[in-house]
């Protein structure tokens, strides 16, 4: 009977460690809660900076990401032993980061390049950046931008400024770089901005009556540029950037949905009525800027003379991975239109033109094709003013709204 006795305590003593272990195991993984100051780490050591909180909903861990103007909100979070990964949908990006005391540290990583960004976050209210010194400069206003001085691509700075505060964003005939927020000191400037998938930091400083600086991508790409106040300055008409081939009226396609059913612009979903059709890609930021857009303005507008559809170029390199990443992004955002798979494995829009070969060209994701109830392409709209670009926006929804409302009541 003793020996019984012995032998039950054993197991209960076995079974009470396996338990603490296993208590504290769970304990270590679990992050602080909090308001944190990330920084990630730029190819030439620069650091760039944002801010985030982690909350919690009942059990789920949430990361609400304040990017100036916006809140971004990101519950696919994973627990792997000492570490989480924080997936960023529809994006194919993830931060894997190991918990420590107030701390998380790792790397951020976009899965189909591997392209792999230093990250480090501490518990801490502390901005984005700060200084006590006074700013010599005033960025109120328009700025002509030249990105890439050697090889010149066109952009158009947007700045408002308060104090030593700045918040704004670059135009380009591809799209913006969405909400860049930050400081001004001296003759210096720094703004970042983190949307999940485009980390931007901004280093520029005033010489004479031009700014120079450089233009950070995560971990991989140093863009240089310079800017002079110009409020009279404005970039390309986005309608006269892509054309239709000559002896073309129309575009045509037959792809994919997630479902494996092929769907083509002849079919009945579309005959005699107004059709947009959006070249994009689930891993494009002003794409899904678009994309809201266009939820709204359905919300907003509902009419059966407005139909919809989504051509998707995708970087994954398998058809499931791309068929995939469209079926997430459907689903997160409650898309109630078709979106097709039109290319995996690259978003080169050489490649791409090849898919739609009416087009002389493809520029930029986003692209948008305003087709009349005749079937014939009335406008082709390249790139897209999202909300960080604000009057310029606002114009897109207003001459958005009037061309579909003319062709939709001719």
């Amino acid at each position: 009977m003793a020996i019984i006795k012995r032998i039950l305590v054993k197991l209960a003593l076995s079974f009470f460690s396996i338990f603490l272990f296993q208590s504290c195991q769970n304990s270590s993984i679990e992050p602080q809660l909090g308001n944190y100051r990330a920084e990630m780490i730029t190819k030439d050591g620069s650091v760039l900076p944002f801010r985030f909180e982690l909350i919690k909903d009942s059990d789920q861990l949430i990361m609400k990401v304040d990017n100036d103007k916006e809140t971004l909100i990101y519950d696919d979070i994973r627990y792997e032993n000492d570490s989480i990964k924080i997936f960023m949908p529809p994006f194919d990006a993830v931060i894997i980061a190991k918990v420590g005391h107030g701390s998380l540290e790792g790397i951020y990583l976009k899965e189909e390049s591997g392209t792999k960004t230093s990250f480090k976050a501490i518990i801490s209210d502390a901005p984005k950046f700060e200084s006590n010194e006074t700013p010599n400069l005033d960025l109120n206003g328009q700025f002509r931008t030249v990105f890439r001085p050697e090889k010149p691509y066109p952009g158009l700075g947007i700045f408002s400024q308060k104090g030593n505060q700045v918040s704004g964003t670059f135009r380009k005939n591809s799209g913006d770089t969405r909400f860049l927020s930050g400081i001004v000191f001296k003759d210096s400037i720094l703004l970042s901005t983190f949307d999940g998938a485009h980390p931007y930091l901004i280093k520029a400083a005033k010489l004479g009556d031009t700014i120079h600086g450089n233009l950070y991508y995560q971990s991989n790409s140093i863009t240089k540029f310079w800017m002079i106040k110009d409020d009279n300055y404005q970039l390309e008409n986005s309608k006269e950037l892509t054309q239709l081939k000559d002896g073309f009226e129309t575009i045509s396609f037959n792809f994919k949905n997630t479902s494996g059913d092929y769907v083509s612009l002849n079919d009945e979903q579309f005959k005699n009525k107004v059709v947009v059709v959006q070249i994009m890609g689930t891993w494009c930021p002003n794409c899904l800027d678009e994309t809201q857009f266009f939820l709204s303005y359905i919300k907003d507008n509902p009419s059966t003379d407005i139909a919809f559809v989504a051509l998707s170029f995708e970087a994954a390199r398998t058809e499931k991975k791309a068929m995939d990443r469209i079926q997430l992004m459907v689903d997160r955002f409650d898309i109630p239109y078709p979106v097709l798979l039109a290319q995996f494995g690259s978003v080169d829009t050489k490649i791409a033109q090849e898919k739609l070969p009416m087009l002389k060209e493809i520029r930029s994701y986003p692209t948008t094709i305003i087709i009349d109830k005749s079937g014939k392409v009335n406008s082709i709209h390249t790139g897209f003013n999202g909300p960080a670009t604000g009057k310029a926006f606002e114009d897109f929804k207003m001459e958005f709204d009037e061309e579909i409302k003319s062709l939709v009541s001719n």
